[in-house]
């Protein structure tokens, strides 16, 4: 890539300079990390602008990884602990805030060409993978960009609040969008917002569409907001299914789930509800408890089971509004590929023009690889993953596809494309 592409230009201001702080409570880490989007947002418009980072920028970050780092530890867990109130603890696993932190920084002091290199020393056979990439996808200028954010373009993050965009991540792929996609399309099954992907995310605003909710809710580059239309009784349902939820999370037996993972989401026409996080610190038997709590709940309210499907990823209980299909067929739940479709009927999407890539790294990924697959002509699928199961599913759908097994590849991939 260019070389200390960084350091070169006209030097612009920290707009939002992050001090060193005493980090004691969930709400203080949350806090600072909506101050790191704050500040990383700003500096992806200098550099995709061409212009340079100063140091008080670079010394901000700092103090915002610094300021994790010296979070307490307890002596007998080795976990870092932080406050939920004035007398509950909780503990934090904080790789995900502090490596991207870590990445930015060495990103912006040292450029690219020596970032990518430390970026290899994460992922076996990284340089492997890269090449593999770059020789099947070189030629190719993508009709559309069709990726799941968490475990696909981001690495994953113990809780969503925290997962904000690094720099990197969204230099590359504001980037590749930019100069090799007419369509570039964020599918995620995390809400759009308040809170949701728009609140992670740091690309700049006319570039990518955005979907939550699986595609029943997105944005446009120019911010025209779409939605999937829910039939009224459906929307009664969910919205008493979501008090019930929130009345359950107020109880103290149940709100440590309130601080894992996804915690509590609702979304457009579903709900998510985690029970358990990337680093498990639910006890399973705990977890497996919550999980039929919360389905006898779904039963009181949809007993005949016609207006909600549950789906259970070990981590996440995404409850799903069915839609009604015509005729006689039953009802079935809304997937990624009911949200493309829905999203390429909207923008009036081209299926016969160009090669188009679709990127996951689950199974609920899968139905938008079908539906693109369905739909258009020519299509790639870069799946990042290390299950054996996914990846046979992926190549019997769709030959053209590369599989990978972390985030940062697939990124530095796009990014080498962006400037081929």
């Amino acid at each position: 890539m260019q070389k200390q592409i960084l350091k070169k230009r006209k030097l612009e201001t920290c707009s939002s300079p992050i001090p060193l702080q005493d980090i004691r409570t969930l709400k203080e880490l949350y806090q600072l990390k909506s101050e790191t989007r704050d500040l990383r947002q700003p500096i992806v418009q200098n550099i995709m602008s061409q212009r340079g980072v100063g140091k008080m920028c670079i010394e901000s970050l700092k103090n915002a990884m610094y300021s994790l780092e010296t979070i307490h530890i307890d002596d007998d867990t080795g976990q870092r602990i932080l406050l939920l109130d004035e007398n509950k603890l909780i503990e934090v696993d904080l790789t995900y805030e502090i490596r991207e932190l870590q990445k930015d920084i060495y990103y912006l002091e040292y450029g690219e060409d020596r970032f990518i290199k430390y970026l290899s020393k994460f992922s076996p056979d990284f340089k492997k993978h890269v090449t593999n990439g770059l020789k099947k996808l070189h030629d190719k200028q993508f009709n559309a960009f069709i990726t799941d954010r968490d475990g696909t373009t981001n690495n994953y993050c113990g809780r969503y609040r925290s997962s904000v965009q690094p720099i990197y991540n969204s230099i590359f792929l504001s980037r590749f969008a930019k100069n090799r996609c007419n369509y570039p399309v964020f599918i995620t099954s995390a809400p759009l917002k308040d809170f949701g992907i728009l609140n992670v995310s740091i690309n700049p605003r006319d570039i990518f569409f955005y979907a939550g909710s699986k595609g029943r809710e997105f944005i446009d580059p120019q911010g025209n907001f779409h939605s999937y239309p829910i039939d009224a009784k459906k929307e009664d349902l969910i919205s008493l299914l979501n008090g019930k939820l929130r009345e359950l999370l107020e109880d103290p037996s149940f709100e440590k789930f309130n601080f894992i993972g996804s915690a509590l989401q609702f979304k457009f026409g579903q709900t998510t509800i985690a029970r358990q996080d990337i680093t498990r610190s639910i006890h399973p038997e705990e977890s497996t408890a919550f999980l039929k709590k919360i389905k006898s709940i779904v039963r009181e309210i949809d007993p005949g089971q016609k207006n909600f499907r549950i789906e259970d990823t070990g981590l996440d209980i995404e409850i799903i509004l069915t839609i009604d299909r015509e005729g006689d067929e039953p009802a079935k739940d809304f997937d990624k590929g009911d949200g493309l479709e829905f999203i390429c009927k909207t923008i009036d999407f081209k299926t016969d023009v160009g090669t188009n890539l679709v990127c996951g790294d689950t199974f609920s990924d899968i139905p938008m690889l079908k539906k693109a697959v369905e739909m258009c002509n020519d299509v790639w699928a870069i799946f990042v993953t290390k299950d054996p199961d996914l990846t046979e599913e992926v190549r019997k759908i769709c030959p053209q596809n590369l599989i990978l097994p972390a985030p940062d590849i697939l990124l530095t991939i796009l990014g080498y494309l962006s400037i081929a």
